[in-house]
């Protein structure tokens, strides 16, 4: 089957979402939703600013404003879109904006640079089964996991989650992660560095993955999002320690809202297909038929520990981090 013009054009929607893969997880929020901050005490602050991505994985914050979630909670949410997480890290070390939708392993790493006072509010997007692929070209020698040693593969941005979680996963299928060459390929570079040679195997997240088995008949050699890496925790929404300290039921109604998107996603992917045409590339079509990762509605600091372990593993922290002491009570039902 070949994929139309709206497929096309989520793959380049895809180029846009920087890592992102993302959705689901359970419930409805108008059945079991605690009081409002706002009706148990008065908010710090009403109007929020958040950068988030045009990436699949931001979806919450747009159902969250879609469904009323944010207005229940006594909030004003404006999204500011950027293109990389890093961007928006000076934003809101000056103030520029309230909180940032970001992978933990950029939150992380500035987080050990003191680039910033760490505080995660809610948890976002976490790999799902067949929502990442390394994948190879139909006549490639490349049959199995260890065919991938030696071999060259790309990765978005160099010792990011992509990197991360594959290595765990490699070691796990008794392949020597240190034979894996990795190079950094712009999303909208990788088709043609791949069908040029210049990548071996292509790491993928949707709506690509799709794509390229559709129209390229391209093979799946490994999910990264499996073994060990499984439900492998991405994105979250974070701010600063000190906004946080000023801003306490302002962050916990934040917080509610987003667990309770993540709730209602679960079992209604429809909310999250009508929202994303809103934010990036993607169309209702294409939204329909390809793989979501997980959007979460709680806060795991076991899971979310892994992703600060491999990092210290890997020499990408300079000492460990106790992700626990850098997580928001939850105050969601």
């Amino acid at each position: 089957m070949r994929l139309g013009r709206s497929a096309r054009a989520a793959i380049i929607g895809f180029a846009l979402t920087l890592g992102a893969v993302a959705c689901s997880s359970g419930g409805d929020p108008n059945t079991s939703a605690p009081p409002s901050a706002a009706a148990a005490g008065g908010l710090e602050k009403t109007q929020l600013k958040v950068a988030t991505l045009p990436a699949i994985d931001s979806a919450a914050i747009y159902v969250a404003i879609d469904q009323g979630l944010f207005e229940k909670e006594g909030l004003e949410v404006t999204p500011q879109v950027v293109q990389a997480a890093p961007e928006a890290i000076p934003m809101l070390v000056k103030g520029e904006i309230d909180a940032m939708f970001g992978n933990y392993v950029s939150m992380f790493a500035a987080h050990d640079k003191q680039a910033l006072k760490l505080r995660i509010l809610a948890e976002g997007s976490r790999a799902a089964p067949d929502s990442l692929s390394i994948m190879a070209l139909p006549d490639s020698p490349i049959k199995t996991p260890k065919d991938l040693e030696g071999k060259t593969i790309n990765v978005n941005v160099l010792h990011n989650f992509q990197e991360l979680a594959l290595t765990q996963v490699l070691k796990a299928n008794n392949v020597d992660p240190t034979k894996i060459n990795y190079v950094q390929v712009t999303f909208q570079n990788i088709m043609p560095s791949w069908k040029g040679g210049q990548i071996d195997a292509a790491y993928l997240g949707e709506p690509m993955v799709t794509a390229a088995t559709a129209t390229m008949g391209a093979r799946k050699i490994l999910d990264p999002a499996s073994g060990p890496a499984a439900e492998f925790p991405i994105s979250g929404y974070v701010s600063t320690q000190e906004w946080y300290d000023e801003h306490p039921k302002t962050a916990a109604a934040f917080q509610r809202a987003i667990h309770n998107a993540g709730k209602l996603m679960a079992n209604n992917r429809e909310v999250v297909a009508k929202v994303l045409p809103t934010f990036t590339q993607i169309d209702a079509a294409t939204a329909a038929t390809v793989t979501f990762p997980y959007f979460s509605s709680n806060d795991n600091p076991v899971r979310l520990q892994r992703v600060a372990d491999w990092m210290l593993e890997a020499k990408w922290l300079s000492k460990a981090i106790d992700v626990k002491t850098l997580m928001s009570p939850t105050t969601s039902g």
